[in-house]
């Protein structure tokens, strides 16, 4: 299990650990490409992994009823006082809420992070009602060699668990889960580190849905099957 007091130690410096331009872009591909186009609105949303809430605070305008968990007690408690919504401190693999009960689900950038990705994801699954919605991003082990060599060199500081997943694999999990209606999409289709690609990096992002095998981020949105869909 991933320790949580290193991820309370970092606490306020955690944003110091991420990108604005990839954060912005992860919202880009959540809330443009990802969201279903026909619900704008959800009764009742869980973000898992909310960190310092960078995803949370679009996240929010988008539900009645927000969720957000962390396994950072203080993290998830700053977010959750931040936005006046529910907060509840969790490991992703072992959340303690009831089965069925979201309308949509949604977690960026956390399962590469918990002792066991595919268990969170599970978990994620197990949460969301008949009908309801799973949004996810993470990172594709194709860049893994990449992320290797910047921890090897120091160019990289975030020392906390990382365990990447294949596409391949998280669509088997969903299928096996009960989901149905799959679609990928991704962002960075290079490293945004390098001078001067900001600028063409986002068109590229507007074809995330074929290029997603190749790029840095991938994400998926996948629906629960009800008695109505089989």
């Amino acid at each position: 299990m991933p320790d949580p007091l290193y991820f309370e130690h970092i606490g306020e410096q955690f944003d110091e650990f991420m990108s604005d331009y990839d954060i912005a872009r992860r919202i880009d591909l959540i809330f443009m490409h990802l969201l279903p186009r026909d619900k704008r609105r959800f009764d009742n949303v869980l973000e898992v992994g909310c960190g310092t809430g960078r995803i949370s605070e679009v996240l929010v305008q988008y539900s009645q009823d927000l969720v957000v968990t962390d396994i950072s007690a203080r993290l998830c408690q700053s977010v959750a006082g931040h936005l006046k919504c529910r907060g509840l401190p969790a490991d992703a693999c072992a959340m303690a809420l009831e089965s069925e009960q979201f309308d949509l689900v949604l977690s960026s950038e956390c399962i590469e992070h918990t002792a066991s990705p595919l268990r969170a994801l599970d978990e994620m699954c197990r949460v969301v009602r008949p009908g309801g919605y799973l949004i996810l991003t993470t990172p594709n082990p194709v860049w893994y060699p990449v992320l290797w060599l910047s921890q090897k060199l120091k160019i990289r500081r975030f020392e906390g668990s990382e365990s990447w997943v294949w596409p391949r694999v998280v669509n088997g999990r969903l299928i096996r889960n009960g989901f149905h209606e799959m679609f990928f999409g991704g962002c960075h289709l290079a490293p945004w580190q390098i001078p001067g690609i900001k600028a063409i990096l986002p068109w590229f992002d507007r074809f995330g849905s074929r290029l997603y095998p190749f790029m840095i981020n991938y994400g998926f949105r996948a629906r629960k099957r009800s008695a109505e869909n089989g």
